[in-house]
């Protein structure tokens, strides 16, 4: 008989690439998962027919704030509490990279990824909130990126992604100070450049690398005054 599950855990955008990686590291440590999926769960499919395991499946589109209620009224019919919000549902707008006179900033891409990247974690951490009160760990990751740092920015371009995930770094430090008190954890974990449809495949590591080090990180004991951002390897990040 298999041991019960050590820990709930949603994870956003868990259709593809570091979510699905997500998915089965955590699921082969027999927790239990819920599936945030947007476009197709073909592949979350796939993965549970290898493991023989099950993940909880819910329609969630991070950028609708209809889509997280419902998916929050959902998980709550389903889960009694929930340990583990890992927002990584992102978009990178894949564009030419231009000198700032030929930008077009007409046809939307800063919005929406603006209200993907930064907008749509916060619509979940607010709606998931009281599946977080009722768990135990009250754990609150927010996949950022190298990108947002703003001491180490080194780009002439690409306004949108960095902007975005700047802006989820100052997201994840306003939640821990308003969190912290009632034990929350929150962590901006960059995951490094991973071979995914976002970071292509000359990238330096495979999402299963970076889904094992996320792992460890939220199973390691952390104090409110620990170190927020961080990379997938635990180390301090420059804001």
């Amino acid at each position: 008989m298999s041991n019960p599950p050590a820990m709930s855990v949603l994870v956003t955008g868990a259709d593809k690439g570091l979510g699905l990686a997500l998915v089965e590291r955590f699921l082969h440590a027999n927790d239990l998962v819920v599936a945030g999926v947007h476009t197709s769960a073909t592949a979350l499919e796939q993965l549970f027919a290898r493991l023989g395991r099950q993940a909880i499946l819910v329609a969630l589109d991070v950028s609708d704030m209809e889509s997280v209620r419902q998916a929050a009224r959902e998980v709550a019919r389903q889960i009694p509490h929930l340990d583990i919000l890992i927002n990584n549902a992102a978009i990178y707008p894949h564009r030419p990279v231009l000198p700032l006179e030929q930008e077009d900033f007409t046809n939307g891409h800063l919005e929406r990824t603006m209200n993907v990247n930064a907008f749509g974690p916060l619509r979940v951490t607010q709606q998931f909130l009281p599946l977080l009160e009722k768990g135990q760990r009250k754990i609150i990751v927010n996949v950022s990126s190298e990108a947002g740092s703003i001491s180490n920015c080194w780009r002439t371009s690409e306004f949108a992604y960095t902007m975005s995930k700047a802006a989820l770094n100052m997201q994840s430090k306003i939640l821990q100070n308003y969190l912290g008190a009632r034990g929350y954890k929150i962590l901006a974990i960059h995951p490094g450049w991973m071979r995914t449809e976002m970071g292509g495949p000359d990238a330096d590591i495979d999402p299963a690398e970076a889904a094992e080090g996320i792992f460890a990180l939220v199973n390691r004991p952390w104090r409110v005054d620990d170190d927020i951002y961080l990379d997938y390897r635990g180390q301090p990040m420059t804001w």
